[in-house]
This record gives structure tokens, C-alpha cells and sequence, in this order.
């Protein structure tokens, strides 16, 4: 089992027709937190409050564009609803994405192609690294504002982009290792990760072995680097059915897209072994559903996909000349802590592959996911 792989011409009509009803939606902002406003101290005066883009509407007809080009098709669609319901509040704003998966050449393309059309506001998750750096900073060049998000890929701000809006690893990683700690103890775990070379997995994973030390001395990470597995719900399957055949029984499994972990709780079940605590970021109803079957300890931070509609608000800030009030780092939230109590509930209704962490209404997500 793992999640739906969605083309692109299904996305974008489910989008188109729930995007105004979304528009009309209470969209709940980003959760707060980080130590500083996006823009820092460069840009001009404040705009606004966290979470509201009304200030922030273009006076004339504007285009932007969310590129996601790797990785999680169902993060990515409701990444791009999140996107397009909060473009949708400013009747100037024309919205559009590309969502890829042929590779690097592929995600530089269609940053080009979204300066050539006239674009405004580029919003990137630059999941192929530094490599995709020059066309961004081309674009920047052109006078586009370009926010890059989920994946820090340590460029110049103010060359290669406005603003890097990247969840805050250091809470997320000090919350984990706190919780293993006092929930779980000692033994091994394994931090499952997305494709070989993910930024977003290399900074997730850094700040996780970091707390590990600091925090939770009686774990043991094995092995010592993240396990790549594309964020794939099969590939987890085969990645950790090795782990547990080299290493025998792991006391616990953190990963940075949670979705895709039922891969993973289907390997131990495949091996007849102890289920371990789970540690993600990025759930899904499937993986909610799993925790119930199989009772499973289950950490779980999220509403990653809020990420989108943070970081437009961010650009549109930067085209207006104004600082936006998006904190940064994007502080997650905790969705999911079985040792307190906190256990989303199972509903076989909803299609396995919600996120009912993201702001949008059941309703729409049903429509996003299942063309409903």
C-alpha cells in the first residue's frame, strides 16, 4: 500500500474546482513560531500579520508559480492546493504550477519557462539542490520575486532568492530526540529519507543525529547516516526490511514524510518484529489508520504543506517592497503524540492520502486527492 501517484491534468481540475470555494474558506495561518520575519531587517516596512495576505493583493493582474519537482506527488498536490486557495483571496492574482518528475534539467526548465511567461512571484522547492541555484538567481535577475521553501538550499538570499522558507529542523529534531528519550529509552533507529542527496532530508537528518547526542544518549543511530527511499511508500518497504534483516530490531524509525512510513510498518509486519515508535514529519490518514491497527508509539510534527501558501505570502510581501510577517524558520506543529494522548483519529471515509494536518477542509482534500 502507499499513497496515489496523481497526474498533473488530475490535479489541476480538481484544484480549478474547489478553488473558489476554498477562497471563501477560513484558511488557518501558519503556525507560529521561528525567531525572526521573513525579509529580516533589508526589507521595508511591515506587512501585515502572520498568515494574512489580504494587505498583500497586487493592485494589477499578477502571475505566480509554485514549482515541486521530486518526491511526495500527494504532499505535492495538497501543497498546491494550500497554494492556490490562498492565491485565490486576491482576485488580481493568477496562479498556476508545475509538479515534475523527469528530473533536474526538468525542474530548471520550468523556472525558466515561468520567467518567460511573466511571472511575478516564483515560489520553488528546490529538491534538486544547489544545481537549480543559477536558474533562480536568473530569475531573481529578471525582477522575479523567488521564495524558495521546504528544501534550504543554502544560497545568497537576496541573489538567489527573497527568502528561504525551511521547516525549523532544530525544534523538530529537539522535540524527537526528547521524546525518545523519555518514551522510549535506548536501542536503535534509522532515519528514512528521500532521494539520494535531499536537502530538506540532509538539514532534517543533521539537526536529528545532533539532538540524538544531546538528548537521547541511549539511542543508538544505525546506521549513522539517513537511509534514502525517495519518500516512496514501496521503496521504505525494501529499505527497512534490509535494515531490520542486517541489524536485527530497531527501538524506533523517524522519517521526514510520514505518509510514505506505511512502507515501513509493512516490513515489520512482513518480519514478524516488535513494532518500533515512529518520528515523522508529513502524515497522512493512511499512516494514522496504521498507528491504530498496529498500536503504535507515534510522534508525529506536520502541517509541512501549510508551507506553500506561507511562502507566496512571503513573495507577494517582497513585490509590494514590504517585510513580511511569515516567521522563519516555519515552525511545525504537533499533530500526533500517542505518549500524551494526542491520536488523530482513523476515518476509512477519508482517502489514505489526506493530510488532515493541512488547512483545508475535509471536503476539499476529498476533492484534490479523489477528483470528488
Amino acid at each position: 500500500m502507499h499513497p496515489a501517484r496523481l497526474s498533473r491534468s488530475h490535479l489541476f481540475a480538481a484544484v480549478t474546482a474547489i478553488v473558489s470555494a476554498v477562497a471563501l474558506a477560513a484558511c488557518a495561518p501558519a503556525p507560529a513560531g521561528g525567531t525572526t520575519p521573513a525579509g529580516g531587517a533589508t526589507s521595508a516596512a511591515a506587512a501585515g500579520a502572520p498568515g494574512d495576505i489580504t494587505s498583500l493583493c497586487p493592485p494589477e493582474p499578477t502571475k505566480v508559480v509554485y514549482i515541486k519537482s521530486a518526491g511526495g506527488q500527494v504532499w505535492a498536490a495538497i501543497s498546491n492546493a494550500e497554494f492556490q486557495a490562498e492565491a485565490a483571496k486576491c482576485p488580481t492574482v493568477e496562479a498556476s504550477w508545475y509538479n515534475g518528475t523527469t528530473g533536474q534539467q526538468a525542474a530548471i526548465a520550468a523556472t525558466n519557462a515561468a520567467v518567460a511567461q511573466g511571472a511575478k512571484v516564483v515560489v520553488i522547492s528546490p529538491d534538486f539542490g544547489p544545481s537549480q541555484l543559477p536558474s533562480m538567481r536568473k530569475a531573481m535577475q529578471a525582477g522575479v520575486k523567488v521564495v524558495s521553501t521546504v528544501n534550504d538550499v543554502t544560497g545568497q538570499k537576496g541573489t538567489d532568492y527573497v527568502e528561504s522558507v525551511v521547516w525549523d529542523t532544530d525544534a523538530i529534531a529537539r522535540n524527537q530526540a526528547t521524546w525518545l528519550a523519555e518514551n522510549v529509552g535506548n536501542g536503535k533507529v534509522a532515519f528514512l529519507g528521500g532521494q539520494p542527496g535531499a536537502p530538506s532530508t540532509e538539514k532534517t537528518f543533521t539537526a536529528f543525529a545532533a539532538a540524538l547526542k544531546q538528548y537521547a544518549p541511549g539511542i543508538q543511530l544505525v546506521p549513522d547516516t539517513w537511509v534514502p527511499t525517495n519518500w516512496d511508500a514501496s521503496q521504505k518497504r525494501r529499505a527497512v526490511a534490509g535494515l531490520i534483516a542486517q541489524n536485527g530490531q530497531y527501538a524506533a524509525f523517524v522519517s521526514d514524510y510520514g505518509a510514505s512510513d506505511i512502507g515501513a510498518v509493512q516490513a515489520i509486519v512482513d518480519a514478524g518484529a516488535t513494532m518500533p515508535a515512529f518520528l515523522n514529519i508529513g502524515s497522512s490518514q493512511g499512516f494514522v489508520c496504521a498507528v491504530a491497527q498496529h498500536r503504535i508509539a507515534w510522534l508525529g510534527q506536520d502541517g509541512t504543506t501549510q508551507m506553500s501558501a506561507a511562502s507566496l505570502r512571503v513573495g507577494l510581501a517582497a513585490l509590494a517592497g514590504k517585510q513580511s510577517a511569515e516567521p522563519v524558520p516555519f515552525v511545525l506543529s504537533v499533530y500526533a503524540d500517542t505518549a500524551a494522548g494526542k491520536v488523530p483519529t482513523c476515518d476509512p471515509s477519508i482517502s489514505p492520502d489526506a493530510d488532515l494536518s493541512s488547512s483545508l477542509p475535509v471536503d476539499t482534500l476529498k476533492a484534490v486527492l479523489n477528483g470528488g
